[in-house]
């Protein structure tokens, strides 16, 4: 009888790991009946792969980028060859990279279905969890310290009374048009870049007012992550500061009404009933009944699940110009970049029309000093 209290009263619980994976992130979510849900993916030479496959992990339903950085999106084309993926989100713009061109023609290869991020945009999983989009509006944020941080996918996983806000690499711009648009508080702030002092700010703080605050940074890392002016910042807003140089892999447990949060080097914060853990446990299955908690029953085979459902945009994407036809535009760029893509190239119909470069032929482009991507060999 004891033992069946216990497990009712944590039934639809949400675990959310922020994985330790040196200096980049790689955030994991799992609900309660097993959905999967992995934001951005580390950096080059990271086994991210093998870290979700050791928490049980065999299907992706969702992954998103957070924006094109080598941190973010360095391991990503490992896990999309790897895992089965329902959907892929990322901030729809581009980057010059070898390391973008090379994933993005991994999930074209693999037939993922591509999304770009809009605010308004809602995933349900179960359990009454829902992950909005908060970020990017539809029109990128330019001349900015970083318009590939600034234009971040900014999300929000909603349980009952408990919030989560992961704000990838958003910088003070980024948050300024968060507070603009209204922005709500929210009980657990996964720490934007790093904890860098361009993010963070003083507002911002003061509008989410986070009861925790997790870090995803690299010991000794060069760029001196995180900053001491952002640390001041989140001990003066009163959030509980987890780190994974410092923690490990950091580990919340949400039930809808509490949060519990426990690191891999044994720091915990307790949601009553207080149960004693001293690392994160292994997750070695995710079937519908096991709550997540460590020391509570469930073992079982996990379901196959249905693709994420997809909620369309509760508002208008802003009126872009219009996109040049084809025939006009057979060769395309981005406006800071150093390669050019043909017209059947799907990276190339990624890019922003507020960024493309049109030429008219191979030799137009590459006397422009562009030269051909590889992805697509125009």
């Amino acid at each position: 009888m004891l033992l069946l209290l216990v497990a009712a009263a944590f039934a639809g619980i949400y675990r959310v790991d922020v994985l330790d994976i040196g200096q980049g992130d790689a955030i994991l979510i799992r609900s309660p009946a097993g959905k999967t849900v992995l934001i951005d993916a580390a950096d080059r030479g990271v086994d991210v792969v093998g870290q979700l496959k050791r928490e049980g992990v065999s299907r992706l339903d969702l992954v998103v980028a957070s924006h094109p950085h080598a941190d973010h999106i360095g391991s990503m084309q490992t896990v999309i060859e790897a895992f089965t993926v329902g959907t892929y989100v990322d901030s729809g713009l581009p980057h010059t990279t070898q390391t973008y061109a090379t994933l993005m023609a991994a999930i074209e290869a693999k037939g993922v279905a591509y999304r770009s991020a809009l605010v308004g945009q809602s995933f349900k999983l179960d359990d009454g969890g829902v992950l909005d989009v908060l970020f990017p509006a539809g029109i990128p944020l330019k001349d900015t310290r970083s318009d590939l941080n600034s234009n971040s996918v900014v999300l929000r996983l909603s349980h009952g009374e408990d919030c989560f806000l992961f704000m990838g690499d958003a910088e003070e711009p980024t948050e300024r048009a968060l507070l603009d648009a209204g922005l709500d508080s929210c009980d657990v702030l996964k720490v934007a870049h790093h904890g860098s002092n361009h993010s963070s700010t003083p507002a911002f703080l003061a509008a989410v007012k986070p009861r925790y605050a997790a870090i995803s940074v690299g010991a000794g890392n060069r760029y001196n992550h995180p900053g001491t002016e952002t640390l001041e910042r989140l001990t003066h807003s009163g959030a509980t500061l987890f780190r994974t140089d410092r923690d490990g892999q950091i580990t919340f447990y949400s039930d809808g009404k509490d949060i519990r949060v426990v690191s891999a080097h044994g720091q915990a914060q307790a949601m009553e009933p207080v149960l004693t853990v001293e690392r994160v446990p292994v997750l070695a299955d995710a079937s519908p009944r096991p709550s997540g908690l460590p020391g509570l029953p469930g073992a079982g085979v996990k379901p196959a699940l249905p693709p994420l459902p997809f909620a369309p945009p509760v508002a208008a994407k802003p009126a872009e110009p219009a996109a040049e036809p084809a025939a006009a535009c057979p060769y395309v760029g981005s406006q800071n970049g150093a390669v050019f893509h043909g017209p059947d190239c799907a990276v190339g119909a990624k890019i922003y029309e507020g960024y493309r470069v049109c030429y008219v032929s191979r030799q137009a482009a590459t006397a422009a000093g562009r030269r051909p991507a590889s992805c697509c060999d125009p």
